[in-house]
């Protein structure tokens, strides 16, 4: 607090540090507190913090969505910040950020939107004059390059930013490895598929009898069937359900697994491959959204089409079965993460919060 008993230079100074420091309002989801998933906006809006130029608030880490909406409102409409950061999803998160967006404007502030989410192309479908007013007179970047040739083809400016992650934080090892083991890492919902992965396992049994599935993540509908299943096929001792795993913990699982899959339908960056290509295990994944465009088939990762459990049962059986395969995969996976390290791309975000 400045007071009249401070030398008028001391005054000045204090005032002059006020000043110098750009308060940044991040709206999206936080809620590593309660779902133990730490998102990208959360990763980047704590380590903005670390700057002693830089402070930052965050809008909502509540999981009720009506919470959240309200959270939002008052954080946008009543809160100090010179920079509003909004994440844009599809569905219900869009409304979100055009609530915060048309408050941030109003207020005369600098709007930043970073585009996710794999299906906002569909949702794009029949609204393209609202988002002609969410991109007016606001800053638009996303780290997928499929969203960014997807609305420059809409005559819409994207700037391309990955999305960052912690290097350290998925260190490199293979020493110690769980033969033939399968990784999956994702929630318990239908756009990933976790139900496929389950098929693929039945299928790898066949060539690897003691095959063995970890399935992690949070139940977000669809776990009950996917038990269902695992049940069905006769699974159940070749499978383990470990739920939500925190996030400082998940190298431990990436660098002991054989092979990671990602069954998502939609994809819009794909962090979660990233993390694990960062520790090295092989990937195979199916060729959908960012993912084609971010990695190499047969170079750094495997590629099958959409929900092709027997193409995505062979490319695993493939990197089983081949100690070269396995470790060429593993090799550039790794080489290819390091361009996402935050290293590289926090000079992006300082210059964006700060200019």
């Amino acid at each position: 607090m400045i007071t009249e008993s401070m030398p008028e230079a001391q005054q000045f100074q204090k005032r002059k540090s006020i000043r110098m420091i750009n308060k940044v309002l991040f709206i999206g989801n936080f809620l590593s507190h309660t779902s133990g998933s730490y998102s990208v906006s959360e990763f980047i809006a704590d380590k903005l913090c670390e700057d002693e130029k830089i402070s930052v608030l965050k809008a909502a880490n509540s999981p009720n969505r009506l919470i959240r909406l309200l959270h939002i409102f008052y954080f946008s409409l009543f809160k100090y910040y010179s920079l509003l950061h909004i994440d844009v999803f599809s569905g219900n998160s869009f409304l979100f950020a055009r609530m915060a967006s048309a408050i941030g404007k109003i207020r005369g502030k600098k709007v930043v939107l970073t585009l996710h989410g794999g299906a906002l192309h569909e949702y794009y479908v029949g609204r393209d004059k609202i988002f002609k007013r969410l991109f007016n007179n606001a800053y638009v970047q996303s780290p997928s390059l499929f969203l960014k040739n997807f609305f420059e083809n809409k005559n819409h400016h994207v700037v391309y930013c990955p999305n960052p992650f912690l290097l350290k934080n998925f260190p490199y090892q293979r020493s110690v490895l769980n033969p033939c083991s399968i990784l999956w890492v994702r929630a318990f919902t239908p756009i990933y598929n976790p139900e496929v992965v389950v098929s693929v396992l039945h299928n790898v049994l066949k060539t690897f009898p003691e095959a063995t599935l970890t399935m992690i993540g949070p139940d977000k509908g669809t776990l009950y069937k996917t038990q269902e299943l695992i049940g069905e096929l006769g699974l159940t001792s070749r499978v383990s359900i470990l739920g939500p795993v925190n996030n400082n913990d998940l190298h431990k699982y990436y660098q002991s697994h054989s092979v990671y899959l990602n069954t998502t339908s939609y994809e819009s960056f794909g962090v979660a491959v990233v993390e694990a290509a960062s520790c090295g295990v092989p990937i195979v994944s199916f060729s959908v959204g960012e993912i084609p465009y971010l990695w190499t088939d047969e170079e750094n990762i495997l590629l099958c089409d959409l929900c092709d459990v027997d193409k995505m049962a062979v490319q695993v059986k493939r990197i089983l079965s081949d100690s070269n395969l396995s470790i060429r995969l593993s090799t550039n996976a790794r080489k290819r993460a390091e361009d996402f390290s935050w290293d590289k791309i926090k000079n992006h975000w300082i210059e964006l919060v700060t200019k």
